[in-house]
């Protein structure tokens, strides 16, 4: 063994602090960034936020704050304030009008506690409502945690699906025991269930027996079934047809079926309607999760010239609602504060004047980009939906001299609109292109947007076929081959085939 001193040269990107936290509230949501605004708030004294009743965007002017940088003039990113002796009785008391009020009555229920818990009961998801019934059940602990695996891998439907597919927390691929493995194939149908160990079987055993029946299975014919064999005296022919003849059934061939169950077509139908009692999603049955309701960021609004600007609306606006606590401007001018308190001011101060630094950007970025948008697709808000043009993100990041794409691409996710023609999210502004045979480029929008109108005024005892679709297109000026009518029907828009859509 020896020792060696070396030189070595290296490129690495180093970031800032600010530049890291930037970047982090760029993406975030309006609903994600008044949580981050709520937090940092009960972090930081010197950060206030002016109530809604009292804030007006008109009348309100921002603070005369500045970004603070390493320096010690710490004072200079203050708010504009006279130097006053504290008093510090009316200090301690701030934030405690009712100190006078007598003691609160501790065995008396706290309403907000209440309403907290009463929030929090009402929004356990699929899973949380699974685990609550597997504490009834006694099973040894390795099998609880396969089951605990499988309830993880249930999307909200309530069906099975593979790791790649769920949001499994703490499964990387290297850690995987070899009854995961089990279970993964079994999943994605490699491996057939009575051919696997005892303890997955035995965990596939208890998630199907939780309820709702139908919970755990990986297709919808599994999850029908797992329901009829659960209810006591079920017509027998209608699990025979779940059992033998479910492609039929789904194409409703009841001749089909009836001819290869040797029954009666009256038989086959009478059996079908005892099938209606089933559910194809048994998972909806018990999860509550509260709704997600779309906020928009911004709204268009139509100048008097005609132009159209993009402009933040004001419950998306927090950096005029921000300010800095005078009261810490008032303890630095104190002769009698000391070195640690004011070093902790100057602190504290340099990251509210950062935050509100880095929101101010987020805000100004997004009107930026959504302006920027506006001027690449000015049909789209004169016209509607249809005038979509092809667009991708480095159209935008060029106009806005921006150096890497991937900002845009923070800017518009999970950002919405609010336009005449409704609410979008920013991100569906951005489409490939499709080239005609005319040399003209369509955006891939603009041909979903007429396949749907089209599927939606069919005759729906005459659906039109992918060849039929393709040749009305055609009419208006759309020429696409009929897969590729095919693959938009299915994976963009999740429509059947006219087979499927006949009634």
């Amino acid at each position: 063994m020896n020792m060696q001193l070396g030189m070595n040269a290296k490129l690495e990107q180093n970031m800032s602090p600010q530049m890291l936290q930037s970047i982090a509230v760029l993406q975030m949501t309006t609903q994600e960034l008044e949580l981050a605004v709520k937090q940092e708030i009960n972090e930081n004294p010197l950060l206030e936020i002016i109530d809604d009743e009292s804030y007006d965007t008109e009348e309100y002017q921002e603070p005369s704050y500045r970004e603070s940088d390493d320096s010690d003039n710490a004072e200079a990113g203050m708010l504009e304030s006279h130097s006053e002796d504290i008093n510090w009785d009316e200090y301690f008391k701030e934030g405690f009008g009712d100190y006078e009020r007598p003691i609160k009555d501790l065995n008396q229920p706290d309403p907000e506690e209440m309403e907290w818990r009463n929030q929090t009961k009402s929004s356990l998801n699929l899973q949380d409502k699974l685990l609550e019934q597997l504490r009834d059940w006694k099973r040894p602990q390795k099998i609880m945690d396969l089951v605990t695996y499988l309830i993880d891998s249930l999307d909200d439907k309530g069906y099975l699906q593979s790791s790649s597919q769920a949001n499994i927390v703490g499964q990387e691929e290297t850690e995987k025991s070899p009854e995961i493995l089990e279970i993964e194939e079994i999943i994605e149908g490699k491996l057939e269930l009575e051919n696997s160990s005892y303890n997955v079987q035995e965990a596939f055993h208890v998630l199907q027996s939780l309820s709702p029946r139908g919970i755990g299975a990986r297709n919808l014919r599994e999850c029908l079934l797992i329901q009829a064999y659960s209810i006591p005296d079920f017509s027998p022919l209608a699990i025979k047809i779940l059992e033998n003849c479910f492609e039929d059934l789904k194409a409703l061939r009841y001749s089909a079926i009836a001819k290869t169950l040797k029954v009666s077509t009256e038989d086959i139908q009478a059996a079908v309607r005892k099938l209606s009692i089933l559910s194809p999603h048994p998972g909806y049955l018990i999860n509550d999760t509260p709704v997600s309701y779309i906020s928009p960021d911004l709204e268009i609004v139509e100048e008097k010239s005609g132009e159209y600007r993009a402009v933040l609306k004001r419950e998306s606006r927090f950096s005029n609602k921000l300010k800095i606590n005078q009261t810490y401007k008032q303890l630095m001018n104190d002769s009698h504060t000391n070195k640690e308190t004011r070093d902790f001011i100057k602190e504290r101060l340099n990251k509210a004047n950062m935050f509100i630094s880095n929101i101010s950007h987020r805000e100004s970025t997004l009107e930026r980009v959504m302006n920027a948008i506006i001027k690449r697709q000015p049909d789209f808000f004169r016209l509607g939906p249809d005038h979509l043009r092809p667009m991708v993100q480095q159209e935008i990041a060029d106009m806005l001299d921006l150096k890497n794409v991937s900002s845009v691409s923070r800017t518009v996710n999970g950002k919405f609109v609010e336009t005449k023609f409704g609410v979008f999210e920013l991100r569906s502004f951005f489409t490939n292109a499709v080239t005609q045979e005319t040399g003209e480029d369509l955006s891939q929008q603009k041909i979903l947007n007429a396949l749907k109108a089209l599927i939606d005024a069919e005759n729906k005892s005459k659906p039109l076929s992918d060849d039929a679709l393709a040749k009305e297109l055609e009419k208006q000026g759309i020429t696409i081959a009929r897969r590729t009518v095919a693959k938009y029907r299915e994976e963009k828009l999740g429509i059947l085939s006219a087979k499927f859509r006949k009634q």
